[in-house]
């Protein structure tokens, strides 16, 4: 059995990894470096893939060109995880498998990149069920929870041994939305006994365990009821793919104010949820770009009182919804003690929070108020990881989904659980295969 560590070894983000059995290789997930992906689409959202490529925004995959890929798998819906796969997929002509909310998504980009070739190749499979990719190698998706619905721990069933992928995910026995981990499966696939674990690093740096996010919800729910009693403007902003949290947003709102949604990547995934019954929004007004948003925009400013807005922007994206309304490009103007309410963490690299900042200074500047860090994460933190070990006790454990601080601070964790660097816990890197026998 061996193990490509294609993209998401040197960073966070750009994550790829392939499992290869006797000649046979499955794809985990093809994702963007979304540190290089904010600037590049500054002008337009339209970027040459040869552009992505040259940049470092999609992953190196060129070690598996004369490889035969029997399937490709997505974890989940987020762009760091499934944006590279209409700029890579198509080279390998062999099923795009997910759940049907990362699916759905996935069509969304394949058509937005013209790259309809792709679009017969993708194949939604329900947690719980397995698929037969080729005589050796069955896919499971098994349910977790994190920031986005649909989440999934992969499973690769071999000849060689199973191979489980988790990368994101959170422990969350008490969500908003869908089920908590299906811990009953994760304990049989120990039982059955894991040749190799594959998991993300994002946060395994705090010692702690990650708050579910019920915890979220009374923070939204409290930080809207403070923001109504001044009578003015209020905005908040969140990740686009957090569903858990728009939902907790409306049912905070409990009908006071109208809810206006802006911007092109919240209308992507809220709609996409919608079709799929995992959101109503029969309350909820979605202008898809914010060129769309200037009537309704005009009607805001005169009642500002009457409305909710949310929009992208929480990571300070230059070109996002919320830096227009900042910069005055949009058909509202902020007016003193406005309320501008990040449902967020700023993900912690140097284009974020510089972003922030200075968006931050652009509100301030304008008299707004501005509440940050109403969010809980949807990563997993230290105790987390531990935990999550000791469920599954597998026999190796690479590390994925983090720079070198993160891969080694996990390997810290796994020394405390009795693996042994180099013996059954694995660092690699961008570009490296390691066989386990």
């Amino acid at each position: 059995m061996k193990i490509y560590s294609i993209g998401g070894y040197n960073e966070v983000g750009k994550n790829m990894t392939a499992i290869e059995v006797n000649g046979e290789v499955v794809i985990c997930d093809m994702g963007f470096f979304m540190e290089k992906i904010i600037p590049l689409q500054e002008e337009t959202n339209d970027v040459p893939d040869d552009v992505l490529i040259k940049e470092g925004a999609v992953p190196d995959d060129s070690i598996l060109h004369n490889k035969k890929v029997v399937a490709i798998v997505a974890s989940h819906a987020h762009l760091d995880h499934i944006g590279a796969i209409p700029v890579l997929a198509e080279r390998y002509k062999c099923p795009i498998i997910g759940t049907p909310y990362t699916i759905e998504i996935i069509k969304h980009i394949v058509k937005d990149k013209k790259k309809r070739s792709l679009l017969g190749n993708l194949m939604p499979l329900n947690t719980g069920s397995i698929l037969k990719a080729t005589q050796d190698i069955k896919i499971e998706l098994v349910h977790i929870t994190h920031s986005i619905p649909q989440a999934t721990l992969i499973a690769i069933h071999t000849k060689e041994g199973i191979v489980t992928y988790l990368n994101d995910y959170k422990l969350d026995n008490t969500p908003t939305m869908g089920k908590k981990p299906d811990y009953a499966r994760m304990e049989q696939l120990a039982k059955m006994g894991i040749k190799v674990h594959i998991e993300e690093s994002v946060r395994i740096e705090e010692s702690e365990r990650t708050a579910s996010e019920y915890i979220a919800q009374i923070m939204v729910h409290d930080a809207l009821n403070r923001a109504y009693q001044s009578g003015k403007a209020v905005v908040i902003t969140t990740f686009a793919s957090h569903i858990a949290r728009m939902r907790n947003i409306i049912k905070a709102n409990e009908g006071r104010r109208k809810i206006i949604c802006i911007g092109r990547s919240m209308s992507t995934y809220m709609k996409a949820a919608a079709k799929l019954n995992l959101i109503d929004l029969s309350e909820v007004i979605i202008c898809s770009s914010k060129n769309q948003s200037g009537s309704v925009l005009q009607k805001v400013a005169q009642n500002p009182e009457k409305y909710l807005m949310v929009v992208t922007g929480n990571q300070g994206e230059p070109n996002s919804v919320l830096a227009s309304m900042a910069k005055d490009d949009l058909d509202y103007k902020f007016q003193k003690e406005d309320e501008v309410i990040f449902s967020s963490f700023t993900i912690p690299s140097p284009i974020n929070k510089a972003n922030k900042h200075n968006m931050e200074i652009l509100l301030r500047k304008k008299g707004a108020r501005v509440i940050n860090n109403v969010h809980v994460s949807g990563h997993a933190k230290r105790e987390d990881h531990r935990d999550m070990i000791r469920l599954l006790k597998p026999k190796n454990i690479i590390p994925s989904h983090g720079n070198m601080e993160k891969l080694a601070s996990f390997a810290s964790l796994a020394s405390e659980e009795g693996y042994v660097l180099g013996k059954t816990f694995h660092i690699m890197a961008n570009g490296g295969m390691i066989e386990i026998k």
